[in-house]
């Protein structure tokens, strides 16, 4: 399964474009907002899930893992901001001895910061998040209760810290992201409310749940490392992240953990417009 995994993800980078420029930005006279760099990343992510509605045992197993990044300069009034949105999926087999679950679950996160540069190499960004999420898990030879369904959103507190490693070839990136939930909506059913109950005869009682940190703790850490690399006549940067999501919940009697730790190789790319009378200089939003 491994092995498997670990082509389908050089195949797909094989796909991705390695014509890429360096990260490059148009002088002041050029608006940053037109800067984007954007990283799209595969791996393989082992999992833990349990799900009371399901069934009452942890299911371990691995899947495939894809995450699409933009993150962008923006300047706002008198500050400038950054901003970052992130869509993740993955998909994977758990089992129990002879139980199998499939699962399935998609993320997406905006976010806005602030930066605070403590000198050349190392800045700190703080703010807000939006995150909106949904997926099922699915047991096959379950006799009544099938599928668990997951649909939630929620406003998020989310920190980073970003660290530049001067090279001949450009600067390595370091960077740690953490993202914690405060509050938010949630698809709950009652413990052994059936969902022919809730969408066949309406019974939508106490269905969406409010979430917060005493109910439903959770958060997602990213560290990743930017790696500048020479390939031919192009300059290329290859992204190495690891990420670990963890959700958890105890709501309507129904607990539930979905832990998920994922290994990626992703291409960075910088898209930005410029007039061709501005020179070029070098410059990354991070």
């Amino acid at each position: 399964m491994i092995k498997r995994a670990i082509l389908y993800t050089f195949a797909l980078l094989l796909c991705t474009p390695f014509t890429l420029r360096a990260q490059q930005i148009a002088d002041d006279s050029i608006v940053p907002e037109r800067i984007v760099v954007k990283c799209s990343s595969y791996g393989i992510t082992y999992m833990n899930n349990l799900d009371t509605y399901l069934s009452g045992y942890n299911h371990t197993g691995r899947g495939l893992y894809y995450s699409n990044e933009k993150f962008r300069d923006a300047r706002t009034g008198n500050y400038r901001w950054k901003y970052q949105t992130l869509l993740t999926a993955n998909t994977g087999i758990t089992t129990l001895h002879d139980n199998t679950q499939l699962s399935g679950m998609v993320n997406y996160s905006w976010s806005g910061f602030h930066p605070f540069k403590i000198n050349n190499r190392l800045q700190l960004l703080a703010g807000a998040q939006i995150q909106a999420g949904g997926g099922a898990l699915y047991i096959p030879t379950n006799g009544n209760n099938l599928v668990s369904v997951k649909l939630r959103t929620a406003v998020a507190a989310s920190g980073a810290a970003i660290y530049h490693i001067p090279s001949k070839r450009g600067d390595y990136i370091l960077r740690a992201q953490a993202d914690v939930p405060l509050a938010g909506l949630m698809f709950a059913p009652e413990f052994g409310q059936s969902y022919y109950e809730i969408f066949g005869l309406q019974n939508y009682s106490r269905t969406i749940a409010f979430s917060h940190p005493l109910n439903s703790p959770c958060v997602r850490g990213t560290f990743s490392v930017d790696i500048p690399v020479a390939w031919r006549k192009h300059s290329t940067t290859i992204r190495l992240a690891y990420t670990a999501d963890i959700f958890q919940s105890d709501i309507n009697n129904i607990r539930t953990h979905l832990y998920s730790h994922a290994f990626t190789v992703g291409i960075v790319r910088t898209i930005y417009k410029v007039k061709k009378e501005n020179n070029i200089i070098k410059y990354t939003p991070y």
